[in-house]
């Protein structure tokens, strides 16, 4: 039997290396665990306790008074005035049903007439479904299950289709609610405009009995308070009342870009005009009570923000001289109708200050023939068109002598002219005149011929005429005076006018007579100030001054900002040619001719132009009018231009007079305006011979 054999050695025991191994990386686990726990508790503690709170800051704005506009002496053209009124302000978690609660409860105590109702029919369905959860929720089933009567087709929809879904289960019948409902649905609507702790005007201007009876109820009316809210209002009335332009709340195609400023969606902004222009002056800085809101909520008192008053604007006309344009306007329609002027029913006029651009003042009056009363379009001579007729002649003269077709006091002949079959005349012939006695008399056939010869027409009238060229020159220097571009007036937006395009010789002389473009009155304005400058454009300008916030007074008065004279271009006219021009439209009020001679009656050394425009007249819905045979029907405009004095001009003035017959009115609105700037006491020339 073999013997077995035993080597004996030590044998190994790998237990306790494998523990410790374990024990270290368990041991390494928790030291990581709890580093981790220090990070947050101590680092990040305070943000994550905030935000485990949901604690924020909201600011809840509150209106400041907007800036007063005044005229150049102070007089109060726009004011601020303060009506107290119904606010509702919102948090962040009020419930639909406590909306209407509340809206049900200010129904019983306050009157919002009818005229405020500005109710949607989706206000109206909304109501409906908040008043009516069951059956609604009822209703929105049913349809679900007809139409979409699987869960995969119900996951295709979107809320939006949803909610289209659930209103469109709401009849006709469902919202034809009574008067008393109809004012819930429209408190509520007001309530809801805006964003959470915004102050949403309920009611505008509450009674004294309203006011007491919420004071004594704020308890119940949660987010309801009466708190001042501000008009405009207008002691001037209809005077420039719609070139200071609207106050209102914020279009709904300029949310977007008021939003990015800072405002809230029921903001109220100047919408147009002098008000849109100057929003940021007028508007103010708005003041804030600064909430700390947990869970949405407001808690504790609010720390208040203490906003500023808007600035005032002291603009450059005179309210009262402008209010006696406006009656001078009235008067003369009035006059042209008694006439024989049956179209006629609008007119404009702006005086302005030709060395400083100062609009002085500008008026535009319509008559509405049913209720024989005036209203206020004066912005018109900003915005409408109109051809100027002879009016344009000062600056054709210029023109014809600066591109050497004429020479100063040159004789033409002015005898009728025939081109292509169609003869061309002045309103009288003439014979030999001087371009200086084609401005004082107004010759139609001294244009005629600087036209022809701009474009190179032969006399005998054979084609092969430059008429492009002449056209684009033409078009130079009109725009160098300010006719056809736009004039800088510090308004939102102004008409650059029309301008056609020449292709044939025929139509320059139309242009070169007023008979073919057509310009704003501002523009015309601004082009017979350049004249009586000395040749300079100057920017026309409501805005005189800047002031702070109730500085106007003489020992308080503060101004931030006063506008500078601001001269665009000089024209590209020698001061020779200009002189020379200027002397003819001086001839047309004290020439023993001239056509508006009526002005120097003033005693005023004046120089004018005339011009009437032979035009289609067109109705209220901007279709021409036809006579009996179909024909279009035809009128005047009679126009004026003209500046005072005549060496030291204080004030430039264009009048426009719509499908006026009697072209001597033109020249009797200038003598009044005139007269009433100057204060002159003169003889009215209605005692005087023409």
């Amino acid at each position: 039997m073999a013997k077995r054999i035993t080597v004996r050695g030590r044998r190994r025991n790998h237990l306790p290396l494998r523990l410790n191994l374990m024990f270290f990386v368990v041991f390494l686990l928790f030291a990581i665990l709890i580093f981790r726990l220090g990070v947050v508790q101590i680092v990040n503690g305070e943000k994550i306790s905030r935000e485990v709170q949901k604690t924020e800051m909201i600011a809840s704005k509150y209106e400041v008074p907007r800036g007063k506009i005044y005229d150049r002496d102070g007089r109060l053209l726009v004011d601020t005035i303060s009506k107290y009124s119904i606010v509702y302000r919102r948090s962040q978690n009020t419930k639909v049903d406590e909306r209407i609660e509340t809206a049900s409860r200010l129904a019983a105590i306050i009157h919002l007439p009818k005229d405020d109702w500005k109710v949607t029919e989706r206000d109206l369905k909304d109501y409906w479904i908040a008043t009516n959860a069951e059956e609604s929720k009822r209703r929105f089933d049913t349809v679900m299950k007809e139409k979409y009567p699987t869960l995969e087709d119900r996951k295709k929809l979107s809320i939006a289709e949803e909610n289209q879904i659930m209103l469109d289960t709401i009849t006709e019948k469902d919202i034809d609610y009574d008067d008393k409902t109809m004012e819930i649905v429209a408190i509520k609507h007001n309530m809801e405009v805006g964003y959470a702790l915004d102050p949403q005007l309920v009611k505008l201007g509450a009674t004294a009995k309203e006011m007491a009876i919420i004071d004594e109820n704020l308890e119940d009316l949660k987010g309801v308070s009466v708190e001042p809210f501000y008009e405009r209002s207008y002691p001037y009335e209809g005077t420039l009342r719609n070139i200071f332009g609207k106050y209102s709340k914020i279009p709904a195609e300029q949310q977007a870009e008021y939003k990015a400023k800072g405002y809230s969606l029921n903001d109220r902004v100047g919408t147009s005009f002098l008000e849109q222009q100057y929003e940021d002056l007028l508007r103010g800085k708005p003041a804030y009570d600064v909430y700390e809101t947990f869970n949405g909520e407001p808690v504790g008192e609010p720390n208040r923000e203490e906003g500023e008053s808007g600035k005032d604007l002291v603009l450059t006309v005179d309210a009262e001289y402008n209010k006696q344009v406006d009656q001078i306007l009235q008067q003369a329609i009035k006059m042209g109708r008694g006439m024989g002027s049956g179209y006629l029913k609008e007119g404009y006029a702006v005086v302005m200050n030709p060395q400083t651009g100062e609009v002085l003042a500008m008026s535009g009056q319509k008559l509405d023939t049913a209720t024989n009363k005036f209203s206020d379009v004066a912005i018109n001579n900003v915005l409408t068109s109109l051809q100027i007729g002879s009016t344009i002649k000062g600056a054709t003269v210029a023109m014809g002598l600066e591109e050497g077709v004429i020479r100063q006091n040159e004789v033409i002949n002015d005898a009728p002219i025939t081109i292509g079959g169609t003869k061309k005349a002045s309103y009288v012939n003439m014979g030999p005149i001087t371009d200086l006695t084609a401005l004082e008399r107004s010759s139609n056939v001294y244009m005629f011929n600087i036209a022809m010869r701009m474009a190179n027409y032969p006399s005998n009238g054979i084609a092969g005429a430059s008429v492009d060229a002449a056209a684009a020159i033409m078009q130079n220097y009109y725009s160098q005076f300010g006719l056809g571009v736009t004039t800088g007036i510090d308004l939102p937006y102004e008409a650059k006018g029309v301008q056609g395009t020449p292709d044939r010789v025929t139509l320059l002389m139309d242009r070169v007579i007023g008979q073919y473009d057509a310009f704003t009155p501002l523009q015309v304005a601004q082009y017979i100030s350049t004249l009586a400058n000395g040749g300079y454009r100057v920017q026309p300008h409501f805005l005189k001054e800047v002031l702070a916030s109730n500085s106007i007074e003489e020992d308080t008065k503060q101004v931030e900002y006063s506008f500078e004279t601001n001269y665009l271009n000089r024209i590209e006219v020698s001061q020779d040619n200009i002189d020379h021009v200027r002397e003819g439209l001086h001839r047309v009020v004290k020439g023993e001719r001239g056509t508006s001679k009526v002005i120097a009656l003033t005693g005023i050394d004046a120089a004018a132009k005339t011009g009437t425009a032979q035009v289609s007249v067109y109705g209220e819905d901007g279709i021409a009018l036809r006579d009996s045979s179909g024909q279009p029907v035809r009128s005047l405009n009679s126009n004026l231009v003209g500046w005072a004095p005549y060496d030291n001009p204080e004030i430039a003035w264009a009048v426009f007079l719509p499908y006026m017959e009697q072209e001597t009115v033109n020249s009797k609105i200038g003598h009044d305006l005139v007269k009433a700037y100057f204060n002159v006491k003169d003889i009215p020339w209605q005692t005087k011979p023409n």
